[in-house]
């Protein structure tokens, strides 16, 4: 009975020199390649009939119905439509001012968000000092912000963020009314979404980083199909470099494309609107996987953002109700040649192997 066992021992030894003779020559294994999930979300406005809600309710009222889908991702990013702040007086008189109150940022925190776009209509609306205040306050709870600063060099400055290994850089831009909100080299506010500054603000943070985010607050209201100047810009943004760029502003979803690598959300509508708009009903949260090469899949998970439905907190739609918001969705990117494939009651979007 020893000689089997021996001659065992002889070949476990064997195999053992083997392999190790082979790590050497061939080296460890390749580690996996970085990886980051970002969940895009639409227009978030804290204040109105949410901001109630909030103050009764909690700070994690707005995403109870979502934060299963929330917290899947490594980080959460939005366009903060309003200030957070009592202070300041209307700047540029106009139809609908919005602020929220500064203790709302507790919504934030509570909902995970990392990164907030603040390059909309609404960020100037009561002029520089609210603003000031709501920046501080992203800065003091940790939540990077893009698209408005206390210059035109501040407002065009990216936001970064290191997630797993990996180096994003965030850039926003406004491309609404009033242009008295714009920042210029003497003037606070919002950065304007000009072709020469997408030439000259997309490469440089590229170069600081393995992937960049691209927001734009374009378009009209209530409209579900992207204009010819979105289409230009959107694409040129890939083309200077970009993996990803989410629009804002219609309060209605248009059309997604994957355009040269890159994907493109040209409006992700609302997401948690203290507002009772009719048009707002349906929405998405966007989850895109990426790694250093850009979006490799994004997952569609239709949202219910009908207030008169849903008392100002967003649900994830089901059954035949998820089916026809990815439906719309599919009509609104049929000009793109996307194709969104259902998976139950979301929608996935093929971008790379």
């Amino acid at each position: 009975m020893r000689k089997p066992l021996v001659f065992g021992a002889v070949l476990s030894i064997l195999s053992a020199v083997i392999f190790f003779i082979s790590f050497a020559e061939e080296g460890p294994p390749p580690a996996a390649e970085p990886r980051v999930l970002l969940a895009a979300v639409g227009d978030i406005y804290l204040g109105g009939g949410l901001g109630e809600r909030i103050r009764r309710e909690g700070p994690d009222y707005p995403w109870r119905g979502t934060i299963e889908v929330l917290r899947q991702a490594d980080l959460r990013v939005g366009n903060l439509e309003s200030v957070l702040s009592r202070a300041g007086r209307v700047y540029v008189p106009k139809q609908y001012t919005l602020r929220a109150e500064p203790e709302a940022v507790a919504a934030l925190t509570s909902g995970g968000f990392n990164v907030v776009s603040l390059a909309n209509n609404h960020a100037m609306d009561y002029g520089w000092s609210p603003l000031a205040e709501t920046i501080q306050l992203l800065d003091r709870e940790g939540i990077a912000h893009c698209g408005a600063g206390i210059n035109l060099a501040a407002a065009r400055a990216p936001a970064s963020l290191t997630v797993n290994g990996l180096r994003l850089a965030f850039l926003a831009y406004s491309l609404t009314y009033p242009t008295e909100f714009y920042a210029t080299s003497s003037r606070p506010g919002t950065a304007p979404g000009y072709e020469a500054y997408l030439r000259a603000d997309i490469p440089a943070a590229k170069e600081k980083a393995d992937l960049v985010v691209v927001c734009f607050h374009w378009s009209g209201e209530g409209v579900n199909y992207p204009r010819d100047y979105q289409r230009r810009l959107a694409r040129l943004a890939i083309d200077l470099g970009a993996s990803l760029v989410l629009g804002h502003h219609p309060h209605v979803l248009q059309g997604f494309e994957v355009y040269h690598g890159g994907l493109i959300a040209y409006s992700l509508g609302n997401f948690a609107f203290g507002s009772y708009a009719a048009r707002a009903k349906d929405s998405v949260i966007l989850l895109v996987e990426l790694d250093r090469g850009g979006p490799l899949t994004a997952w569609v998970y239709p949202v219910n953002v009908y207030t008169r439905e849903v008392a100002f907190q967003t649900r994830l739609r089901k059954g035949e109700d998820a089916i026809r918001v990815l439906a719309d969705l599919q009509r609104y990117s049929v000009a793109f040649g996307l194709s969104l494939r259902r998976e139950g009651e979301r929608g996935v979007i093929a971008i790379r192997p």
